[in-house]
């Protein structure tokens, strides 16, 4: 550069720059809180369903009040998110095999009925999600499930940036074998 040439001409430059990549960081700023706040929900779900599982198991009889209570903890749980309300759901399934296949003996939900349990309805016979393919109950053994539910919308990474919506609707699971086979069958009182 001349030294008799004035150094003017550049001045501004690095503003022109900002404000073309400003709008940039501030979206990629976004996503990452975006996909962390994803994590985290995805992460205080499953902790709600190993917890409710986990205690239902201990439970040496199981009756329709003790549901509501814990329906009741797994609100707790799950809180600030609203998994028993219109926003989720949770559903506790008794699955056993009783000599001709697993089934789901029970069930109980709360919550939005939108959701489908994964392993089947009651009554029915049970489906094994592919993602516990490794449970096998042979006859006379049983499963408690917990399963959580959760609708919520992404910030930035919705609709116009990712077609499908993957993060809309979440979804967690727990198995637990219980301590007492008397678990798997519900009591009214």
């Amino acid at each position: 550069m001349s030294p008799f040439r004035p150094r003017d001409r550049r001045r501004g430059s690095v503003a022109i720059e900002f404000v073309l990549v400003a709008p940039v960081i501030a979206m990629l700023g976004l996503a990452v809180l975006d996909v962390v706040d994803f994590l985290r929900v995805t992460l205080r779900l499953e902790r709600t369903a190993g917890e409710v599982a986990n205690i239902v198991a201990q439970y040496e009889m199981l009756t329709e009040s003790d549901v509501a209570a814990l329906f009741d903890l797994a609100a707790r749980i799950a809180a600030p998110h609203r998994v028993t309300q219109a926003d989720g759901a949770v559903i506790l399934s008794g699955l056993a095999n009783q000599g001709s296949g697993t089934v789901v003996l029970w069930q109980r939900r709360a919550g939005a009925g939108g959701y489908a349990s994964a392993f089947g309805n009651e009554g029915g016979p049970a489906t094994i999600p592919p993602r516990s393919a490794d449970l096998v109950l042979t006859s006379g053994q049983g499963a408690i499930v917990a399963e959580v539910f959760l609708a919520r919308e992404p910030w930035i990474l919705a609709g116009r940036f990712l077609p499908s919506d993957p993060f809309t609707r979440l979804q967690s699971f727990a198995l637990q074998r219980p301590r007492m086979v008397s678990i798997l069958r519900m009591t009214t009182s």
